[in-house]
């Protein structure tokens, strides 16, 4: 925890002295990179399932255009967005887009989960690791509100079941070159889904001690979480965010759910050839 408050501390106070640098440079708007972008983030966070702490990592961010194909981390795909167009990580493509909706496709690999040297679940079998096809639809509410709706499926049939991913947006202008977005998301997935990521199997409770959890389709986790942009120059990008994630109905209440309730927070420097 004291982690997760340095880092919040240093997140919530880096923004606003970027800002405060920005208001004397060269006005820079915040457009979608066409080139690449590479970048690093540290990042505070918990898995709400197993026995893990609060760890903070250091990853990479990177992007990169090819025709009308995005190549993205997670990290990046924020900073690729230009106006409300949602862009997905992993690879994209814009189907269709107007001047209020858009469609998009993209795939991306869904890393699973390893319950490999916890001390409670470590005998559970492994989450499988594979490549989900997405469906991003996105509408602009008005000047500075947004939506989006996301549908995902594993392609690979490693009982990867399918999702469905609901946000709204509030993004608040500070200068040209800074804005902080606040942004709810809701998510629902089928029994598939739900079964393989927060159910227990009776072959592996009777393996591990556990008692046996079965699920159905539904509502599992809400989000809530702020972010701020800020353009320092025409190619270099800085972003800070703390979020909370809340687990929902049959999930929170799996045996594997050893927390319902967990915080992140983030920090990220990024350089951009635009």
């Amino acid at each position: 925890m004291a982690r997760l408050r340095l880092l919040s501390c240093v997140l919530v106070a880096a923004p606003w002295a970027v800002a405060g640098h920005a208001e004397n440079a060269e006005p820079v708007a915040l457009e979608a990179s066409r080139d690449y972008l590479l970048g690093a983030s540290i990042s505070s966070g918990r898995d709400p399932f197993g026995t893990s702490e609060q760890k903070l990592g250091l990853r990479p961010i990177w992007a990169f255009q090819l025709g009308r194909f995005r190549f993205a981390t997670s990290g990046a795909s924020a900073l690729l967005a230009q106006g409300r167009e949602s862009v997905d990580s992993g690879v994209s493509t814009v189907l269709s887009r107007s001047d209020r909706v858009s469609l998009s496709t993209s795939l991306s690999i869904d890393e699973g989960r390893s319950w490999a040297g916890d001390p409670v679940y470590g005998g559970l079998p492994r989450v499988r690791d594979t490549v989900r096809g997405r469906v991003t639809a996105g509408v602009t509410l008005g000047p500075r509100w947004s939506g989006s709706v996301r549908a995902s499926q594993d392609l690979l049939g490693r009982s990867g079941g399918l999702r469905l991913d609901s946000g709204l947006n509030y993004r608040h202008p500070v200068s040209p070159q800074t804005h902080w977005d606040l942004s709810l998301g809701i998510g629902w997935a089928n029994s598939t889904f739900r079964q393989t990521h927060y159910g227990i199997a009776p072959d592996a409770a009777a393996a591990t001690g556990l008692q046996p959890y079965a699920l159905g389709s539904g509502f599992d986790g809400a989000s809530l979480g702020w972010r701020m942009t800020s353009a320092l120059n025409r190619n270099w990008v800085a972003y800070g965010g703390l979020s909370v994630y809340q687990l929902q109905g049959a999930v929170a209440r799996s045996p594997l759910a050893t927390r319902t309730t967990t915080f992140g927070a983030t920090v990220g420097l990024a350089y951009r050839n635009n």
